[in-house]
């Protein structure tokens, strides 16, 4: 076991997320779904093989999917959650280099029926990523195509359709803080090339808060691994992870920050992990209503991903 360390230059992008999220309690951004996940499918172990040289296509699939409530929500819109996401990787070169396509959802639902389950709003995606390993560390290029619509918006004479697409570039690398590469963290820049908010009734389309003019997004990810129980193959089953996210995002009007926090325990199965936790996260743009409001979500809920790939 090597000696916990963090390099100097590691320490202060450390310092710049800490100091974000708290930063993030007044602040806005838009809500791309991968937003709070490390995804890697060179990460993923099941996928590795042992000839470096050998081109594969077609070779894995993978992603994750969330179930949850937010117990305290600021706005009206928020009462539950779901995500699903998935990657099939087009084509592998080793374990140095991989294209994949991606899709994911997050839909949104409120208390205003009779069911206190009402869906509210979906948000889509889907892009093409490219990773290449450096090392211990991965440089990922892609583009992503991203879109929101409103569900049942008829009852409300209401609705706020958005897309945004932006070409994609993230380095992410292992750090040592307790234990040995416990701590990964994420450096991603997005350029937005495709942006849209269409408001009906047109009466609100004011330029408060118009994704119109999304120039840019600076984020940066960590997720921290503590292993709680070892399997017989003395691999770590049972796991307690602190994650979390800041971004900065650059309008045409000024700049704003968003972030998230969250604690979960994950069991290891042999096709995937379970994790069952808590998050806080600030939005200064739901991207919901049409007259745009921040929002403040507690949530719990459940996880389960592709281990390795997801993060």
């Amino acid at each position: 076991m090597k000696s916990p360390h963090i390099h100097f230059g590691h320490s202060i992008a450390l310092t710049a997320l800490v100091i974000a999220l708290m930063l993030a309690c007044t602040a806005s951004a838009q809500r791309p779904i991968e937003r709070a996940i490390i995804l890697n499918p060179l990460a993923n172990p099941a996928a590795i093989t042992a000839d470096e040289g050998k081109s594969s296509w077609f070779t894995q699939v993978g992603g994750w999917g969330s179930f949850g409530n937010y117990g305290l929500h600021s706005d009206r819109d928020h009462a539950w959650y779901q995500q699903l996401g998935a990657y099939m990787e087009i084509f592998r070169k080793g374990n140095r280099s991989s294209l994949a396509f991606t899709s994911q959802i997050e839909f949104i639902a409120d208390l205003q029926n009779d069911i206190n389950f009402n869906p509210r709003a979906i948000f889509w995606e889907e892009g093409l990523l490219y990773t290449h390993k450096i090392g211990a560390s991965y440089l990922q290029v892609g583009y992503y195509h991203r879109c929101k619509h409103d569900i049942d918006n008829l009852e409300i004479a209401q609705e706020r359709s958005l897309i945004f697409g932006s070409i994609m570039a993230s380095y992410t690398f292992p750090l040592s803080l307790l234990g040995d590469e416990d701590l990964l963290m994420s450096l991603q820049y997005d350029h937005y090339t495709v942006t849209w908010d269409r408001r009906t009734p047109l009466a609100f389309e004011d330029g408060t808060k118009d994704w119109d003019s999304l120039i840019a997004s600076l984020r940066l990810n960590s997720s921290w691994q503590l292993p709680i129980r070892y399997a017989a193959d003395g691999q770590s089953d049972v796991n307690f992870y602190i994650d979390g996210y800041a971004m900065a995002t650059l309008y045409g009007k000024g700049n704003w920050l968003s972030g998230q926090l969250r604690a979960e325990i994950a069991k290891k199965t042999l096709n995937g992990e379970v994790r069952f936790g808590l998050h806080v996260e600030h939005l200064g743009d739901t991207g919901i209503p049409v007259e745009p409001v921040s929002g403040t979500l507690i949530g719990v809920g459940i996880r389960v991903m592709t281990a390795g790939s997801v993060r």
